[in-house]
């Protein structure tokens, strides 16, 4: 058994691959200009460094360098993609937005705060946490501007079938906004074959620096026009002001580079995934929340009866960093609205759910010492036993 602390968190944010930091720390060294500043040597030099990123991620994802705006992560992708959007197709005459009831607050919030009631549609899930496509399909048929649909859970891994979806939009006029986040550090993507027309990546869930990420917007076939959130400088084609995070960017480009040789691995983490799922349920009776779907190969959402997620947090939090629920709702004490979603309001399974996410440091020693762990912890406390775990 392992006595060094286990970090199963990665759906939360990973840890910054150390490849990745020494081209940040090059970059910050030796790239000090703006680069919106071209007419001299360094402000040239970051601007190359940033369209040399730009390219990267745009080859990750199936889309041209054109195609990428940078921004701050997936919060601000998702809302300059869907307020931009929106904005411009009520102009066209279109209202209605589409969305799903499992989405990331980011989206359902800025939908709520921005689209009215009667305008929006938000599909319901059922207990694997997928929508019915045949529903999708009937609210399409009339004035929708956008759907929003994130390709993989935060919460549960599980995937939403983005091409059907993307399918669909494309033969009913609708643009389709996908929020890539999980998804690009486990599984191939390509924009263009999969319909999508605006998507959102962020640098921190895959191995890349936090506080960046890129918002691919396509511009032809169809163009895609945006409204801009945020003015100034007219910076990312007028779409995104503000002096752009060369460092974080130079990192971001960085993540993607190295995940071509990390997709090849994501197997080997779907195996220890399943080594540890099939432990916990036979040791603690857990039920897999979403388990019968396809879900991403690092994800795992349990339910255990009788235990509190936090209990098991307090007792573990020495040995095994793990989630309770989405790390971006971290200040409230709700249940978990993915869970509430697939199974009810009040539900057993939502009140026990936690979110284990494994990464590609993640070990076979660990998830053994992880599955004991968890198998004493769940025993002492169904057995009325105090403290933490040894």
């Amino acid at each position: 058994m392992t006595d060094a602390q286990i970090y199963l968190d990665h759906n939360a944010s990973t840890p910054v691959d150390e490849a990745v930091i020494q081209r940040i720390l090059v970059a910050m060294r030796e790239l000090p200009g703006n680069p919106s500043a071209v007419d001299h040597p360094d402000g040239a030099a970051a601007a190359a460094a940033i369209e040399e990123a730009r390219e990267t991620v745009a080859t990750g994802i199936g889309a041209r360098a054109a195609d990428i705006l940078f921004v701050s992560g997936a919060t601000e992708a998702n809302n300059l993609a869907i307020l931009g959007a929106i904005h411009k197709q009520r102009q066209k005459g279109c209202r209605r937005v589409i969305t799903v009831a499992t989405e990331h607050p980011s989206v359902l919030e800025t939908i709520k705060h921005s689209v009215p009631a009667e305008d929006t549609v938000i599909l319901p899930v059922n207990d694997q946490g997928l929508f019915d496509l045949d529903r999708l399909e009937r609210e399409l048929r009339s004035n929708v501007a956008l759907v929003s649909c994130m390709a993989a859970n935060n919460e549960t891994g599980v995937r939403h079938p983005v091409a059907e979806i993307g399918n669909l939009c494309d033969r009913y006029g609708a643009l389709f906004h996908c929020d890539l986040t999980q998804l690009t550090a486990y599984e191939e993507i390509d924009v263009g074959s999969a319909n999508i027309h605006l998507a959102s990546l962020s640098g921190h869930k895959m191995y890349g620096p936090k506080g960046v990420g890129a918002l691919y917007c396509r511009r032809r076939r169809p163009h895609v026009a945006l409204e801009p959130l945020v003015r100034g400088g007219g910076q990312e084609r007028g779409l995104r002001s503000g002096t752009l995070n060369t460092g974080g960017i130079v990192g971001l480009g960085a993540a993607f580079e190295l995940r071509r040789s990390r997709l090849t691995r994501a197997t080997d983490i779907a195996a220890l995934r399943d080594r540890l799922e099939s432990r916990l349920v036979a040791e603690t009776d857990a039920h897999v929340n979403g388990g019968e779907v396809s879900r991403l190969p690092n994800s795992l959402n349990l339910s255990i009866a009788e235990v509190e997620p936090l209990a098991l947090m307090r007792r573990l939090t020495s040995r095994i960093t793990f989630s309770s629920s989405s790390a971006c709702s971290t200040q409230s004490i709700d249940d978990s609205h993915v869970l509430e979603a697939m199974f009810g309001v009040g539900d057993s399974r939502t009140r026990s759910a936690f979110r284990l996410g494994l990464g590609f440091g993640t070990t076979e020693q660990e998830i053994e010492t992880t599955a004991d762990l968890f198998a004493q912890t769940v025993n002492d406390i169904r057995r009325g036993r105090v403290g933490s775990a040894a």
